[in-house]
């Protein structure tokens, strides 16, 4: 026996009326428009919970098939709108993944032997130590502030605890609402060191599952490159990490290697080490960077090395 079911004029008008909306939101997504949500704002998209409700919906429908029982005509329209919904949020990513690809982003370096101020589209400072490039978008994203760093630099961020601020230094990711820290992430150094001194700071690897660490002020992570291994510590000496914004040199048992690679991107200069015995000295001093002269006096003055003037650019030391 079949059964039969009577529908109204108001049924088929509601459909039709679904429909519409349906088709104008499915166009605007193959259009590559952004879909009219007024005030509201589109909910996470959950394209697993989707296919699963998908699934059931088919399986449910075989049931109801092997029973020789049609389906309703609302749980049709409600498998529909499931289907209509999983093009409406994978449109939607796709719409914001084009507005990513479409930002434009400004790359700022401070050479050898300079230091900028960088004032970001939020509101945010950014000192670049020399040797610097910082990488971000004239306007950042509604939901983040992401920027890119291959150097040192310190970041004074704007607070947005809906839209967080991240940076990212080769494999480490820096996620911050706002605060004050300062990130050394040289390509040529071994490890990258992130310093805080104000606020809360979270950290981690880029691609690593883990949850991502907190760091406190006075605290210092310290991320080697080799093992992929953040380790964090409080560092009695965290204040002379951004020493260098005041032109600081500060040096805490800094090998002999350490101290020339900051001389020369600090003075914009090559020093070539003629006696590699040399390269087991280490350094404790603190100095303004002004004078080259008198930082050299103050080495020779601790250790027995000396320095030769080659060229204006150029010193030897043995």
């Amino acid at each position: 026996m079949k059964l039969k079911k009577k529908h109204t004029s108001q049924n088929f008008e509601i459909v039709d009326s679904i429909g519409k909306y349906m088709d104008d939101d499915i166009q605007r997504i193959i259009e590559g428009k952004q879909l009219e949500l007024g005030d509201r704002e589109l909910p996470p998209f959950d394209e697993y919970r989707i296919y699963k409700n998908i699934q059931e919906a088919v399986m449910q429908e075989e049931k109801r098939k092997n029973r020789r029982i049609r389906m309703p005509l609302f749980f049709k329209w409600a498998v529909a709108c499931i289907i209509a919904l999983f093009a409406v949020g994978a449109g939607y990513n796709f719409y914001q993944s084009r507005c990513e690809a479409n930002l434009v982003y400004r790359e700022v370096c401070a050479v050898r032997g300079e230091k900028l101020l960088v004032l970001l589209p939020d509101g945010s400072r950014v000192w670049l130590n020399a040797d610097t490039k910082l990488t971000y978008p004239e306007q950042f994203a509604k939901y983040n502030r992401d920027v890119t760093l291959e150097g040192e630099a310190y970041f004074e961020i704007a607070k947005n605890k809906k839209s967080p601020f991240q940076v990212f230094a080769e494999n480490v990711k820096i996620q911050v609402t706002g605060t004050c820290f300062n990130v050394k992430a040289y390509p040529s150094d071994k490890v990258i060191k992130t310093t805080l001194d104000e606020g809360s700071i979270n950290i981690g690897h880029i691609r690593s599952r883990r949850p991502m660490q907190q760091i406190l002020p006075g605290q210092t992570a310290v991320y080697e490159k080799r093992s992929n291994v953040i380790k964090i510590k409080t560092d009695r000496y965290h204040d002379d990490a951004s020493s260098w914004k005041g032109n600081q040199l500060t040096f805490r048992n800094a090998s002999l290697k350490e101290v020339l690679t900051t001389l020369q991107r600090h003075f914009d200069i090559e020093i070539a080490v003629k006696n590699e015995k040399i390269a087991s000295f280490t350094y404790n001093f603190v100095c303004k960077g002004n004078d080259l002269n008198y930082v050299l006096e103050v080495m020779q003055s601790i250790t027995p090395v000396s320095f030769k003037k080659i060229s204006e650019y150029t010193y030897t030391v043995e």
